[in-house]
């Protein structure tokens, strides 16, 4: 009789837990919802890949230089089971499955949470998760990261086990991660070094790695094979032989392009303590900073408590609590020479799940023995937890709220001039940060509509078939000055210069911007675009004309010192 009541106990909590995450995924997926407007394109890099699934689709499964395939074909399947010519409708496509993906995350990190706290505190950790505003605003881009989180989180996930069988399964996932992602291969790595820590060395730890390692060699076979093949290294990465230029905008820069720095070379050039500095110092700085300010609104004020009591955990097993500290101090450490060269936070974003279990422990504390002067009843836990998640959420709408819907005018502006661009603009111009050709690609690949579904993987050199030949083309020379980067443009064609009214210091060059206000002090530029002249509210930005001529003559005088 016990035992029929303690079966229908645990079938009843397990009804309640069901219906708890199930709130949980719908308030998440309407934090999500509020972030997309479904009624404009994906641009940037979820339009590569949206197009590489594309390509797939038509039979062409060949790989980017730049980026790994797993996100393209994984939306594979879905692009197959359409048939249109508009393009929204794949981005569309593209929204909805990383969305989907990002909640079936969250009964992942439940899981990942019980491994550390009981079935009620588990679910905090789930909120805390599904609320995280960063994580939702980025779901609906169609980029690879919901995939990359939940793979990388399964991957970690069978690392908190007492027996080490469970390596082979975190392998086979760590495979699929490197397929997502090209920098996947950390993930591996980390995985490697945190078994090793953590298990027993005997017999089955050797052997269990080498199943699996048999595994993940066997799964990413095919992409090494491929990559080998397409561009004649297994490991061929576009950026590799450009990370030591110094920074991003070296990185993309033509001079780097055509002559990468190598770390030998940058060392020889510049010294080991200025490499130290620049790769290692900085870097680190760089990914802690980073992580400081993606911690608002809440973790913020719980990580930091719950790193102190990490270290006296003791309703948590202490092997567990080493495997999640070795996770997030292993992989912020990897992206140290990524944040060396850019700050990019959504790279941050896949060690979140570890980062709540450790933000979880002084809820869990404070609702379970209260403060010094006090101890809660059963009722006031259950009060007090409900207030605590109810804080929570109000902060995560908060912020949620703080983002900046697309604003329809300046999209369409935006969309107006990539149009303008295309049919009236030929030759190079120099590249700078900001949102001005935020549709250029997408216009000239589906000019016209539909055309973007004859596009190839590798679609940025060839632009589906359209002759590019006599239009507009970015190009980023890297300079000191104006007069710099004029004097090195020629050598590359440079055409043109852009220059906006205002980028909130996120451009190469801030001293191009200047120019937007200063143009009358220089005589060797013609200005050929206008947004105010052409009636544009939103969009503030000039483009002017080279004159080569007038530049040399100019420069003659400065050297001559008349």
């Amino acid at each position: 009789m016990s035992q029929k009541i303690l079966e229908s106990k645990f079938l009843t909590e397990r009804k309640y837990i069901s219906l708890y995450l199930t709130s949980i995924v719908i308030i998440s997926l309407s934090l999500k919802l509020y972030t997309v407007d479904f009624t404009l394109p994906i641009t940037s890099d979820g339009l590569a890949y949206l197009v590489n699934a594309v390509a797939h689709v038509n039979g062409d499964f060949s790989q980017h230089p730049h980026r790994s395939t797993g996100w393209s074909l994984f939306l594979y399947p879905f692009f197959s089971l359409v048939d249109s010519n508009d393009i929204l409708v794949y981005s569309n496509i593209s929204r909805i499955v990383g969305m989907s993906i990002s909640l079936v995350t969250i009964p992942i990190v439940y899981c990942l949470g019980r491994k550390f706290f009981n079935e009620k505190y588990s679910l905090v950790v789930a909120c805390l998760f599904a609320f995280e505003p960063h994580l939702n605003y980025n779901s609906g881009f169609g980029l690879t990261e919901p995939l990359y989180h939940l793979l990388t989180l399964i991957a970690f996930y069978f690392l908190f086990n007492e027996k080490s069988k469970f390596i082979i399964i975190s392998l086979v996932f760590a495979s699929f991660v490197w397929w997502t992602r090209f920098n996947g291969i950390t993930v591996f790595i980390i995985i490697t070094i945190i078994y090793f820590l953590t298990q027993k060395k005997d017999f089955n730890t050797i052997r269990n790695f080498s199943i699996g390692l048999f595994l993940f060699l066997i799964i990413i076979a095919p992409m090494l094979i491929q990559r080998a093949d397409q561009y004649g290294d297994p490991l061929y990465f576009g950026y590799t032989g450009k990370v030591f230029s110094g920074s991003y905008e070296q990185l993309t820069s033509i001079q780097v392009r055509e002559n990468p720095t190598t770390a030998s070379e940058y060392i020889e050039q510049n010294g080991i303590f200025q490499f130290l500095e620049n790769f290692i110092v900085n870097g680190i700085f760089n990914v802690y900073s980073t992580l400081a300010r993606i911690l608002f609104p809440y973790l913020i004020i719980l990580l930091p408590i719950g790193i102190f009591f990490s270290f006296r955990a003791f309703d948590q097993k202490p092997k567990f609590v080493k495997i999640n500290w070795l996770i997030i101090i292993l992989s912020s450490l990897s992206l140290i020479l990524t944040f060396a060269i850019i700050s990019e936070k959504r790279y941050l974003y896949y060690i979140f799940p570890f980062l709540i279990i450790f933000a979880t422990i002084p809820i869990q504390r404070f609702i379970n023995f209260g403060l010094s002067t006090f101890s809660f009843s059963q009722k006031q836990k259950n009060i007090s937890l409900i207030i605590i998640i109810f804080i929570i959420l109000i902060l995560s709408i908060w912020f949620t709220a703080r983002y900046d819907k697309p604003d329809l005018e300046l999209e369409n502006e935006k969309i107006e001039f990539s149009k303008y661009a295309i049919n009236n603009l030929s030759g190079n111009l120099q590249r700078e940060m900001g949102y001005t050709f935020d549709y250029y690609t997408l216009m000239l690949i589906d000019n016209p509509k539909g055309n973007f579904k004859n596009c190839k993987v590798n679609f940025v050199s060839d632009y589906c078939g359209v002759d590019t030949s006599k239009m507009v083309k970015r190009i980023n020379v890297t300079g000191n000055s104006l007069e710099e980067i004029v004097l090195t443009g020629k050598k590359y064609d440079l055409k043109y210069i852009l220059s906006n009214e205002k980028l909130d210091d996120i451009g190469y060059h801030e001293f191009l911007d200047e120019i937007y206000f200063t143009d009358k002090n220089y005589t060797y530029l013609t200005k050929v675009f206008d947004s105010n002249e052409q009636g544009y509210k939103k969009l503030k930005f000039k483009i002017y004309e080279i004159d080569y001529m007038k530049f040399n003559e100019l420069f003659d005088k400065k050297q001559s010192g008349t």
